[in-house]
């Protein structure tokens, strides 16, 4: 997960420049002498459609009303929000770490007092030492970028015809790349507005 204090450090040099053609609305949030960290939001607002480019990845998002310059504080602090909306995207927004997907795996396993019945060569009791030997075998094909393979799913349905409703979930966490992008623009916005003030 991103350490959102730490980039607010990197986005203190930022300058934001708010550009309006009508229905092109773009906001760039950039330091002066680097192209590092910049950031643009693009929004075609008669289509309701945004486009975020920079140093910070690739994003398009749209929504029948409300991806607009104007009321795209509606997202800000609502990123799940926000993911529904999302079109397409070149960072990812999960990774899976293997560590956590182990210790839940556990968790569910102690909850449930699920029992560890035999599959294929009928090595698997239900003590302790066949489950630690059943997740091993689970993590084989776990990957940071989806968690749980195919292998895994297989394994699990033999002990938990339900595992379908929850292995996806398991080790998940957010990258927080889409808090960062409503940190930059919650930045940009407040330094417009904080400008438009003295000038008054």
């Amino acid at each position: 997960m991103i350490n959102i204090e730490y980039q607010k450090e990197l986005f203190k040099n930022h300058i934001a420049t708010f550009t309006d053609f009508g229905n092109i609305k773009i906001l760039d949030f950039k330091r002066p002498d680097s192209s590092e960290y910049r950031i643009r939001f693009l929004f075609e607002e008669d289509y309701y459609r945004l486009h975020i480019s920079g140093d910070l990845g690739e994003l398009i998002a749209s929504n029948y009303k409300n991806m607009c310059y104007e009321h795209f504080t509606d997202f800000v602090h609502n990123t799940g929000y926000f993911e529904e909306k999302i079109d397409c995207h070149n960072r990812p927004i999960y990774t899976y770490d293997e560590e956590q997907a182990r210790k839940e795996l556990i968790e569910i396993f102690d909850e449930c007092e699920m029992e560890i019945i035999p599959y294929n060569n009928g090595y698997y009791s239900c003590d302790t030492e066949a489950r630690d030997e059943l997740i091993s075998d689970m993590l084989h094909d776990f990957d940071d970028d989806h968690g749980f393979g195919s292998k895994a799913y297989d394994l699990l349905s033999g002990v938990d015809p339900d595992c379908w409703d929850y292995i996806g979930r398991l080790g998940k966490k957010k990258t927080g790349i889409l808090e960062l992008y409503m940190l930059a623009f919650e930045l940009a916005q407040k330094q417009l507005a904080d400008k438009e003030a003295e000038n008054e």
